[in-house]
């Protein structure tokens, strides 16, 4: 890329980030897919470039992982939040923020051992509690996620998505045969539940979502159509559960 492409490309993401990226951030925190946020802008955003804003914040607020949950997550973090005084002038302050303080979807228990102990996550790791999910001992899997997501706060509550190739490279294998087995695969989910699916850029193997109740759905309609084997993270608990593919 020659140096006035660069330019362009990086005025023109700045553009783009000025003109909707709030929008895209608030719409992501109230639940729209990547789909519904580029049909509600009023600016004429590509759909790319939607994703990469959404993509970003999915990671900056946790809601994405790229690696296995720690309680890294909760130490303190700085950022900058601009505010704007009664004559319209905006200025940037910095703050710092921990997750005893934002992301209260669920009540959790012991929010401020948990961010104490985030304190010292980078020199100690979480010694899981670790067991493999058995249906005649634990019952049905949408209800042991439910209570387990209900003891541990969602905030705090995590499991692995290994769609990567299921959802992004359905258009680079075989083509239209690839995107029929996909469907196929998804066919248990409602549409905005698939919309979403296919609205986030599976990067790598597997990534890690926050499981809040959306999520939740979709890995128990997965798992009961036989399409979904991962690992769930109550980090609350310190509980790692298993979950055999069919």
């Amino acid at each position: 890329m020659d140096e006035t492409n660069y330019f362009r490309n990086a005025l023109s993401g700045f553009t783009t980030e000025v003109a909707c990226g709030g929008a895209v951030r608030h719409l992501t925190d109230i639940g729209y897919t990547l789909d519904q946020i580029v049909d509600r802008l009023d600016y004429p955003a590509s759909r790319a470039k939607v994703q990469r804003i959404m993509m970003e914040y999915l990671y900056e607020s946790h809601v994405l992982l790229r690696e296995e949950p720690s309680e890294a997550l909760f130490a303190a973090r700085t950022q900058f939040v601009q505010e704007q005084d009664a004559y319209g002038r905006r200025s940037m302050r910095k703050v710092s923020v921990d997750y005893n303080s934002q992301n209260n979807v669920t009540d959790l228990p012991h929010l401020t051992e948990l961010s104490q102990r985030g304190k010292t996550a980078q020199i100690q790791g979480i010694l899981w509690r670790e067991s493999v999910y058995d249906p005649k001992r634990d019952g049905k899997l949408t209800e042991l996620l439910h209570g387990k997501c209900g003891r541990n706060g969602e905030t705090y509550s995590y499991v692995s998505c290994p769609f990567k190739e299921m959802i992004n490279d359905q258009n680079s294998q075989n083509g239209k045969n690839m995107e029929k087995s996909v469907e196929k695969k998804i066919s248990c989910l409602n549409s905005r539940q698939r919309e979403y699916l296919r609205g986030i850029r599976w990067e790598q193997p597997v990534l890690y979502h926050r499981l809040n109740r959306r999520m939740l759905e979709i890995i128990s309609k997965l798992y009961e159509a036989g399409v979904y084997g991962g690992v769930c993270f109550f980090l609350s608990e310190r509980e790692k559960i298993v979950i055999p593919a069919k």
